[in-house]
């Protein structure tokens, strides 16, 4: 039997000390995991910027050789971006250490998630922007593909890392998820002071949905009370 473990970032991490296989975001760094998934593109930015060397994986993650250029022509020429949007680099300092650079425009995000999730972060908002990061040639990134067509960037950081690691184990164990494996059965219990109700209840049926498709894998959701 192959075993993983997915760490989160709630109370039920500090029952578990030994080898994470999975962990998310900027805070997931502090549990030095065999793989950090990032689905946030300004999370993506900021573990860049801080030259974190572990290996990454990353939603959307196309990389672009640093021989080309970074205007606006270029990111127009794919159809995707309108000529009128600007360009903000998020790491110009990086440049001359870059083998490449990849982008997010805001014109493609739902805008009301998106303000929430960065009203402390204005430079990380704004109407019609491109925004790049250079990559320094010591990164370890890896692209992940969408789980599901459609609201995909509602599924949450940790949803990503469970879908990953069901495609090597057969047997999970998954700690610091402690709003959510209260909540197997019930969405009553999840945590909704951040996202508020009806995205947390969407963030939920993400888990519920990977379980149900990996139904011959053994989830086994750890509590601070176990």
């Amino acid at each position: 039997m192959s075993e993983c473990v997915v760490m989160g970032n709630g109370p039920s991490s500090e029952l578990y000390d030994g080898v994470v296989d999975y962990a998310c975001n900027v805070s997931g760094i502090k549990y030095k995991p065999r793989r950090l998934v990032v689905v946030d593109p300004w999370y993506q930015f900021d573990i860049i910027t801080d030259g974190y060397s572990g290996e990454c994986c990353f939603l959307n993650y196309e990389l672009i050789p640093i021989d080309i250029p970074v205007n606006i022509d270029v990111l127009a020429s794919g159809g995707g971006i309108p000529r009128e949007y600007d360009i903000k680099v998020h790491n110009p300092e990086m440049k001359n250490d870059a083998i490449g650079w990849y982008y997010y425009s805001t014109g493609n995000m739902i805008s009301k998630s998106w303000e929430k999730y960065t009203k402390d972060r204005p430079d990380y908002w704004h109407q019609n922007r491109v925004y790049v990061c250079y990559v320094p040639e010591n990164m370890n990134i890896h692209n992940i593909e969408q789980i599901e067509s459609g609201e995909y960037r509602l599924a949450p950081s940790g949803a990503y890392a469970l879908h990953l690691a069901c495609h090597e184990a057969d047997s999970i164990d998954i700690y610091g998820f402690d709003s959510v494996a209260g909540s197997m059965s019930t969405v009553s219990d999840y945590d909704t002071s951040i996202h508020g109700q009806e995205q947390s209840d969407h963030f939920l049926s993400w888990y519920k949905r990977i379980m149900e498709r990996h139904s011959d894998v053994e989830f086994r959701w750890h509590t601070k009370k176990d």
